[in-house]
């Protein structure tokens, strides 16, 4: 699901860099809704929202995922640091 995500969002940005008009608007999709931005702010949300996925796959590689003698999911709490850069990814 992540490489499916990070993928589409390589490809979107590829598109926006190879647009022969970089001033001008272009299309987002959030959700299930459209929205107009503009296409400096829309490279400038779209290689913000690469970074997480590369954070994401660095943590991917101390997962336990593939021992035999694991028994229900290990959870921890969050340290204060993840949820300060949480939120400063939730703020944008």
């Amino acid at each position: 699901d992540l490489d499916v995500k990070r993928n589409r969002n390589r490809e979107a940005l590829r598109a926006l860099h190879k647009d022969p008009e970089p001033e001008g608007k272009a299309m987002v999709c959030f959700g299930n809704m459209f929205v107009e931005l503009p296409k400096a702010r829309t490279k400038e949300m779209m290689q913000k929202g690469t970074e997480t996925p590369i954070r994401m796959e660095m943590s991917r590689a101390t997962l336990p995922c593939c021992k035999a003698e694991l028994k229900g999911f290990n959870l921890n709490p969050m340290t204060a640091e993840e949820m300060k850069l949480i939120n400063r990814i939730l703020e944008g």
